[in-house]
């Protein structure tokens, strides 16, 4: 598999399925993510928390009880106690028997097929280990060109390039913060910057293209959001729709994707 930089330069724009492709099946599971591969995407977004026992997991929430049939908080409970939970019935019940993965789980599932893109939960106290425990997967599986790591929070990112400089990071831009892409860059020395596309306006896109930042935006499900990000020269499409918008961007676009 091409690195992200090679891909870059050959596609016109990435499609990147948002906690897999979780409008046709449950989001952060193995079924989510096969359903994204299976359809073309580009990239998976992915949730990254820590268990109790510092087990990297792919999870959205703090709490269990939207996508599971457990309840509690998942940072609080060890890795074998949330594997008990079913994460997939709550979507369909063909879907019964998913299960809350590991990010080495995923690691090895997707198997260099597809890129992903982690975004860092809050990881709490000790999101120094947690954080070195999360680089030492993406190194042993050699995904370290093939991975972008996000976050809101910026800190956490920090930590991410003073323990592994070369993966690529993407701060997440918060609700009313009014720094563009370039003043984050000095902060923080990253290569992108994600925002909603309630956010995104041309300020914003003008700044990150002409500092060469990779910008990303999410969620685009609609042809009509398809043509606004489009408009704004957006490279990194974040969808729960990977399908539809890859089809979109061939059928209308005749983009390379």
């Amino acid at each position: 598999m091409e690195n992200i930089y090679e891909a870059f330069k050959k596609l016109d724009y990435f499609v990147v399925a948002h906690r897999g492709a979780s409008a046709v099946a449950p989001e952060n599971t193995l079924a989510s993510f096969e359903e994204a591969i299976s359809v073309g995407a580009h990239f998976i977004e992915m949730d990254i928390q820590a268990t109790a026992d510092g087990v990297p997991i792919v999870f959205h929430d703090k709490g269990l009880s939207r996508t599971t049939d457990g309840k509690g908080i998942a940072s609080q409970l060890t890795f074998e106690e949330l594997k008990k939970f079913d994460s997939g019935k709550w979507f369909g019940n063909e879907f019964a028997g998913e299960r809350i993965p590991s990010l080495e789980e995923v690691l090895q599932f997707v198997n260099g097929r597809i890129f992903l893109n982690l975004e860092l939960k809050n990881l709490g106290n000790n999101s120094q280990q947690n954080i070195a425990k999360i680089l030492e997967l993406i190194e042993k599986y050699n995904y370290c060109d093939k991975v972008i790591i996000s976050s809101f929070y910026h800190e956490q990112l920090k930590i991410v390039k003073r323990l592994n400089s070369q993966i690529p990071i993407a701060p997440i831009r918060f609700p009313r913060d009014e720094r563009l892409p370039s003043q984050l860059k000095q902060e923080l020395d990253c290569q992108g910057f994600v925002c909603s596309i309630d956010e995104l306006d041309q300020k914003i896109a003008e700044d990150a293209r002409s500092n060469n930042i990779f910008i990303g935006v999410y969620s685009v499900d609609t042809e009509e959001q398809l043509d606004f990000v489009l408009s704004h020269n957006v490279k990194a499409i974040v969808t729960n729709l990977p399908g539809k918008i890859l089809s979109i961007l061939r059928n209308k676009y005749k983009a390379i994707v």
